[in-house]
This record gives C-alpha cells, structure tokens and sequence, in this order.
C-alpha cells in the first residue's frame, strides 16, 4: 500500500521474517525503512498526539 499527501509518502506492507510477520513502512524519498512487530505498533496506539508532536520536532534525531 501507498499512502501519501503533498507532505510526504510512505509504503507499508506486511513481511514474513523468521520472528514472524512484521509491518514494513519505508520512505522512498529517505531511504529509511522500519519493521514493526504486532506488539510494536498496538504500544504506538497508546500514545497521545503530544509524543508524535514531540518526535517530529527532530525527526532525525537532536544531531541534525
């Protein structure tokens, strides 16, 4: 799947690893990619709209 705005795109796609299936989401403009475990993504769940505030401020980490 594609998701993307005027902003930014995303593909996400479930894989198969030798842990299990794992939720892909990659930037194709970035080049970064991460694996998500089931567990993974239900604790991003429980996240308020303040944490992901927060991350976005440095979303390359507080040395860029």
């Amino acid at each position: 799947m594609r998701l993307a705005n005027e902003y930014a795109e995303v593909t996400v796609e479930a894989v198969t690893t030798r842990n299990g299936v794992r939720l892909r989401i990659a930037s194709p403009h970035s080049g970064r990619e991460i694996l998500l475990c089931p567990l993974e993504l239900e604790t991003l769940t429980w996240q308020d709209h303040d944490l992901f505030s927060r991350l976005l401020e440095t979303p390359h980490g507080p040395e860029h």
